[in-house]
């Protein structure tokens, strides 16, 4: 299926009404790795915005999707971006009208600044993880996450932390703090990359008090059933979802079971939190006033985890999943429950302690994943690339403080990297340094 809205670069209709006056949006930061904007307005709006202001990032994705489609799916570009046409555009013409003016705005917002990346190109972009389990067996192995709120906590408040666990390619460019203020719906602010219109990292804060991320589950025995994709989903509840119901109802809707996740969600106005497992038909659902939850790459829910994965890692204190459900279990429900702040989550988030060895080492089996120095993972550049924290105080003003890499603060040289490993080379096409950053208020 070919896309109708086609945009020439010499568009002088385009270029008369969006000047330099009239762009619904700014740069309102750049500091630690870090580049926040603000957005407004109707869909074609704010996506003209997000593409002007951020058309130099958006010229990585032209090089950095075919790599990841190559390396991950072994598949070419024009199989994925004609299987992404034929499942997923339609759904979104039809079904999501609003989503995919938006995304027609990036397109045009960075074509006015002379970079061309296609609209197949970023609707491929946005559905990549989409497709991921539809050309894998299996879910990618995303993030580590906790979300605390009650006796657990210092203040008896909510405190959420996510650490992205991705492949350094994408990982790096996940560096955008973008806040979000439609015509229509609540305004939101969530962590992204120049070309999406949802998270993706998936760390969000609404301004009606709803706040979330995730990790994913892995070893799902079930291939997608498209559906409404995971992307289109997860956007609806950002900028409509009132209530912890209203984000499970939108999250249901039409499951493709695309994406399937352990989803931490939060209601700053009570202070409620909610577990939210959701795989094909399988889901399992916890919510409460005092306690955590916490995710690691494996269902919390017996029945989804029995009937819709493989997953024999849960409790194997040898495996990452294992590790770090042990490690999470032990920080969060015993050694700082009660006192669990800002402070303490910058602790736990930077862990790296290997239930099997005793001991903190870097590599896959820690909190703070380090498969790049990993021997059993082949080194492979796969790893925590950044960490956010968030409070109820924070919340409130849709704010966070975040650092961009690894919370521990190790660096990463690329080039040192292939150097030693030198299987790696490729990877110097698309993968830069991560520098040493401290923590910043977003």
């Amino acid at each position: 299926m070919k896309i109708t809205h086609k945009i020439n670069q010499k568009n002088n209709k385009t270029k008369k009404i969006y000047n330099h006056k009239k762009i619904c949006g700014k740069i309102t930061s750049i500091k630690q790795g870090w580049k926040s904007i603000n957005v407004w307005g109707e869909p074609y709006e704010r996506g003209f915005a997000h593409g002007y202001l951020l058309h130099k990032e958006m010229e990585q994705i032209n090089t950095v999707l075919p790599f990841i489609v190559k390396d991950q799916l072994k598949v070419s570009m024009e199989e994925f971006i004609h299987k992404t046409m034929e499942l997923i555009y339609p759904v979104l013409v039809e079904k999501y009208p609003e989503f995919y003016e938006e995304m027609r705005g990036i397109h045009e917002g960075s074509l006015y600044r002379g970079v061309y990346v296609s609209l197949e190109m970023i609707i491929g972009w946005n559905s990549f993880l989409s497709m991921y389990s539809f050309y894998n067996d299996g879910n990618a192995n995303r993030c580590s996450a906790f979300i605390a709120t009650g006796e657990s906590t210092e203040n008896g408040e909510i405190v959420m932390a996510h650490t992205t666990h991705s492949d350094f390619a994408t990982g790096q460019l996940l560096n955008i703090v973008m806040t979000v203020e439609p015509s229509k719906g609540n305004s939101f602010c969530m962590q992204t990359s120049a070309g999406f219109i949802c998270s993706t990292s998936d760390w969000f804060l609404c301004s009606n008090g709803i706040i979330g991320c995730e990790t994913t589950i892995a070893d799902i025995n079930f291939k997608p059933v498209f559906g409404e994709p995971y992307f289109c989903r997860i956007r609806k509840v950002m900028q409509y979802a009132n209530t912890l119901e209203e984000c499970i109802k939108y999250m249901k809707h039409e499951n493709s079971g695309d994406y399937s996740c352990s989803w931490l969600f939060g209601d700053i106005r009570t202070n409620e939190i909610m577990l939210f497992e959701l795989g094909l038909k399988e889901e399992n659902i916890e919510r409460k006033k005092s306690g955590v939850f916490y995710g690691m790459n494996s269902a919390q829910g017996y029945n989804l985890r029995k009937k819709e994965t493989t997953d024999k890692s849960h409790d194997d204190e040898t495996t990452s999943v294992g590790s770090r459900n042990h490690r999470f279990n032990y920080l969060l429900n015993e050694k700082y429950y009660g006192k669990i702040n800002t402070k303490i989550a910058k602790i736990i988030m930077s862990d790296h302690y290997d239930k099997e060895l005793r001991k903190q080492v870097l590599n896959k089996n820690g909190i703070c994943k380090h498969s790049e120095n990993d021997p059993n993972s082949d080194y492979k550049l796969y790893g925590s690339t950044d960490t956010k924290i968030t409070t109820t105080k924070m919340a409130k003003k849709m704010g966070f403080v975040g650092k961009f890499g690894p919370a521990c603060g190790e660096i990463f040289n690329i080039k040192r990297f292939v150097k030693e490993h030198p299987t790696y080379k490729k990877w110097e096409l698309v993968v830069d340094d991560f520098k040493k950053q401290s923590w910043v208020l977003l």
